[in-house]
């Protein structure tokens, strides 16, 4: 009886808290807020979090949490945030308010005359903002100096003349009114020093010294009468001590691609000596240091490779240490044009051959990339010689950190440029360049991944997937050693269920004593490069418990070393069970438990250089990914945001992992997601939602927020869906029944708890997800509605055709990736018209909602128009949603949140019985575009044509 009484008195609590809450809406997105960036400061005493609204619909703010004092300090609209090394002083811009630039866009303001950003200095000490400067575009400051910052200002505002005023006499505005410039702010004086027409700018890590250049901001004409570029001034030298101007040159026409050394001793710039050849110009190459300024290549092609030229279109660069100046040249190329014929006499047209090693599209997808392709020499400061290392074969060359070591490696795919077609994984082979004397020799070939240098500079650490086993290749005698052979466990993705080799499992950097760290499934392994010692598992038992361990990487200037704390490695956990998240040291060979797996799934970690102050995130379905802290070797762990306080407003829901088995007996893992106020006594509506395989992502977090293609998991359950996420497996050249052997099997697992309206189900899907939807109610009449995003209806067409994006043919795809079909299309012609949705067209009895844009650089867009034309012709319930000059998924936010609106109002429609909106009964005419968005809701209860049989669901 006391029970019956507990129970009862805390269900009327629960549901009158529940009824004060209420279901997220459309307009409630511009609520939420997620963290873009945060930095620690690199002694760990400040941590700075950027905070902006999801949709950018919006005003952010800045949060400067300060470990030290506990203390936490927020300004508005704040981002871009940089700390000085002495942690004094926190530099910020500041956007305009949203409203502001809204209604500076509807009056259609011109450019100049918008308010712009501005830039704000925080003391740290008095815990105040020390100073702001207006209209800025941009600033920038050394990375190990705390003294001064570069502010880059737009022009002055010009102020609007008094139409009363009859003198025709103006005022004559200093250069501050005619272009850019630039201040010099010393921090702790809070003095300006201003620099006038300033181009471009660049300073050393250290920060003693400033470079520039400067330009009239005139046009001039060339010798053939043709506008040319404005000319520059010179390129200057700005000592911070004394504020002192120096020019080092200013004899040239134009001044680019300035760069300095990290201290400061060395600049470079290129110049080109007039604008004769202004389609084409003639640069030249400067290094300069406080002696002298030496010309080390001219256009003559002085210290390059004969018939070379300098490249402009790639910045040089020094090593880590100055004693190397890396620059770009790349063989002249002279081009014989009829002067004669006017511009429309030209012929514009694409000249494919079938010996092209990289066809059409993909030329004009990576046009940029390839017009400004140039190949890498360095200059030797100390002997003044030049080592040329990449040459037109090198597509790419594989550098140490520091950039001086002897040995790198240079990649090139021309033995396999045309197999990329339909091959996967693509190839390349790799050379070891010797960067003494620039001599190159072949090391592997047809490697499909990138090798990674030793620290030692002995080795190179690289995985063979056709041995499926990791080798070290040692640099010096190209000998290659099998490290893995002896141990019996698989270092590639066992679970991978493509028609191609599996990748690895992973590469988790190289430790303290060189040694590479490699993963298999669960575990990390320690491998000795030279062989000499047998490997090791490091991570103990995760095979057993299930558990995925691996490193982390956080230094993001050496990418290929472990991190430590406290000289101890870390080690983050995946428990595969129960999908918690936790993190580790390894001390010998014991794993000390730092942060203990619970409900959350945990990521985004990151170090503070000098110090062990670590940040992360953490996260589950009802919790957002807040900042986290840890100063005292996690002693002590520390929530210092809380971005989104107003979800408690609003009903949301819970996730449930389940497991089931499919018809041809796997057990497979899904994601339930249930409302707040979930009554199993009840029946829910169902979408079913799956891409690929997702169950990992069960502690995810989902903001509400508009789709660019799917359907949102917190939306749906605040509105009283139940939400169904499948994992799916397939069996090569059966992605098709491989779906519904998966998915459909799950759906009638789920029916079977016995809260779902069997009646009332969705389906949804986007890309590789889309095509299963179409391919599925072509099988089955299960569900009332269904809705699919850029899906593959017609794999014949398809397979011919081009991603558009990237230009490449998409016959790898179908042969070797996601499509998994695993044959060419007259090999397997029946595979590819049986898993094709559009020859079940006539089968199909399930109203269909489709997505598919017209700049679509992954799926052509005629796919959806197949589908749409042919259930179109045969009278079959169906929409299409073309969002103009839009991508694979949506990246404007005015149409992610249209797509929110139709999308929602299709599935309530159909499964939760809701008025049908006027765009899904009368459509929206080519005349009303723009102006009749048609969400209008039909104030009769129309039916909407819906041939399913009840039956069949």
């Amino acid at each position: 009886m006391i029970r019956n009484v507990i129970t009862l008195v805390f269900l009327v609590v629960t549901t009158s808290v529940l009824a004060q809450k209420r279901s997220l809406s459309h307009e409630d997105y511009d609520l939420w807020k997620e963290i873009e960036d945060t930095k620690i400061s690199q002694k760990g005493k400040l941590i700075v979090s950027v905070i902006r609204t999801a949709t950018k619909r919006g005003d952010g703010y800045i949060e400067i949490y300060n470990i030290r004092t506990k203390q936490k300090t927020t300004f508005f609209n704040g981002y871009e945030p940089s700390i000085t090394h002495d942690e004094r002083f926190v530099v910020f811009k500041r956007k305009p308010k949203y409203e502001t630039t809204r209604k500076e866009k509807k009056k259609k303001v011109k450019k100049d005359q918008k308010e712009k950003d501005a830039l704000f200095i925080y003391d740290v000490t008095t815990n105040k903002i020390l100073d702001s400067v207006s209209r800025v575009m941009s600033y920038k400051m050394p990375d190990k100096s705390s003294d001064w910052v570069v502010i880059e200002k737009f022009k002055n505002k010009k102020l609007k003349e008094d139409k009363e005023v009859k003198d025709s006499v103006k005022p004559k505005l200093g250069k501050a009114y005619e272009q850019k410039y630039a201040l010099i702010y010393h921090l702790t004086t809070k003095k300006k020093d201003t620099i006038y027409q300033i181009k471009d700018f660049a300073f050393s890590e250290k920060g003693d010294a400033f470079y520039y250049s400067k330009t009239t901001h005139k046009k001039s004409k060339d010798k053939k009468g043709k506008e040319a570029r404005e000319k520059d001034i010179g390129v200057f030298k700005y000592d911070i001590s004394s504020g002192k101007e120096m020019v080092l040159d200013s004899t040239k026409y134009l001044y680019d691609r300035l760069v300095v050394d990290k201290k400061g001793k060395y600049f470079s710039f290129m110049s080109a000596k007039d604008s004769t050849h202004v389609d084409s110009l003639e640069y030249e190459l400067f290094l300069s240091n406080d002696k002298e300024v030496i010309n080390l290549v001219d256009t003559s092609g002085k210290n390059l490779r004969n018939n070379w030229k300098l490249s402009d279109g790639k910045t040089s660069f020094f090593s880590e240490n100055s004693a190397r100046f890396y620059f770009y040249s790349k063989p002249k190329v002279t081009y014989i044009k009829d002067t004669t014929l006017l511009e429309d006499e030209i012929p514009q047209v694409d000249v494919w051959n079938w010996s092209d090693k990289m066809i059409q599209p993909e030329q004009k997808a990576r046009f940029k990339e390839l017009e400004t392709k140039a190949y890498l020499s360095y200059y030797e400061v100390e002997k003044k010689s030049i080592v040329h290392l990449q040459d037109e074969i090198f597509e790419d060359i594989v550098f140490d950190k520091n950039k001086e070591k002897r040995f790198i490696l240079g990649a090139t795919s021309a033995p396999y440029s045309i197999e990329r077609s339909w091959n996967l994984p693509w190839t390349r082979d790799f050379y070891v360049i010797d960067t003494y004397t620039g001599k190159k020799r072949l090391a592997l070939t047809k490697t499909a991944l990138q090798p990674f240098l030793s620290p030692n500079n002995k080795y190179a650490l690289y995985y063979d997937m056709q041995e499926k086993h990791w080798f070290s290749l040692d640099l010096n005698s190209l000998e290659k050693r099998n490290l893995t052979k002896s141990l019996n466990v698989a270092f590639y993705d066992e679970d991978d269920d493509h028609p191609m080799l599996p990748y690895r499992y992973g590469f988790g950097g190289f430790d303290k004593e060189g040694n590479g760290l490699i993963y298999d499934k669960f575990d990390v392994w320690k491998v000795s490069l030279s062989g000499d010692k047998q490997p090791v598992n490091i991570t103990g038992k995760g095979r057993q418990k299930n558990i995925v361990y691996r490193t982390l990487r956080l230094d993001s200037e050496n990418r290929n070393v472990a991190s430590y704390s406290n000289n101890k490695l870390l080690i983050t956990s995946f428990d595969k069970t129960t999908k918690a998240s936790g993190l580790y040291v390894l001390k010998g060979s014991t794993l000390i438990e730092k942060i203990k797996p619970s409900e959350f799934f945990i990521d985004e970690y990151k170090k503070a250089q000098e110090a062990e102050v670590i940040t992360f995130q953490k996260q589950n379905f009802n919790t957002f990914q807040d900042v986290h802290y840890t100063s005292d070797n996690f002693g002590r762990i520390t929530q210092i945001t809380e971005v989104n306080p107003q979800k408690k407003d609003f009903k949301w829901g819970g996730a449930e992992l389940f497991s089931w088995k499919s018809y041809d007996g796997k057990m497979l893992e899904g994601i339930i997601y249930k409302p707040d106020d979930f009554d199993p006594s009840k029946k829910y509506p169902l979408i079913t939602y799956f891409y690929e395989k997702r169950a990992d992502s069960y502690r995810n977090y989902y903001t509400p927020r508009p789709s660019a293609s799917v359907v949102n998991p917190s939306y749906l359950v605040s509105n009283g869906y139940i939400m169904f996420v499948p994992d799916i497996v397939y069996e090569d050249g059966k992605p098709g029944p491989s779906a519904y052997n998966c998915v459909i099997s799950g759906v009638e697992a789920v029916e079977k708890l016995g809260y779902i309206d069997s009646a009332n189900m969705g389906i949804q899907g986007q890309s590789w997800g889309g095509y299963q939807v179409a391919y599925l109610i072509t099988v089955t009449n299960k569900f009332k509605a269904a809705m699919a995003g850029a899906p593959v209806s017609n794999m014949t067409s398809a397979y011919g055709g081009i991603r558009w994006q990237s230009g490449l043919s998409r016959a790898f795809q179908y042969e070797r990736s996601q499509s998994r079909i695993g044959k060419n299309l007259w090999d397997g012609f029946d595979l590819y018209i049986e898993n094709s949705p559009l020859f079940g067209i006539p089968k199909i009895e399930t109203p269909l909602l489709m997505m598919h844009n017209d700049n679509d650089g992954a799926v052509p867009y005629y796919q959806g128009i197949e589908m749409f034309m042919g259930m179109r012709r045969l009278q079959k319930p169906v929409w299409l949603l073309v969002y103009n000059d839009e991508q694979h998924n949506l990246r404007k936010e005015k149409n992610r949140q249209d797509l929110s609106i139709r999308m929602m109002q299709f599935f309530d429609h159909y499964l939760q019985g809701k008025p049908a909106p006027k765009w899904m009964t009368q459509g929206v005419s080519r005349v009303d575009k723009g102006k009749n968005f048609g969400y209008d809701l039909e104030e009769n209860d129309i039916q909407i044509k819906n041939t399913i049989r009840s039956s069949d669901r």
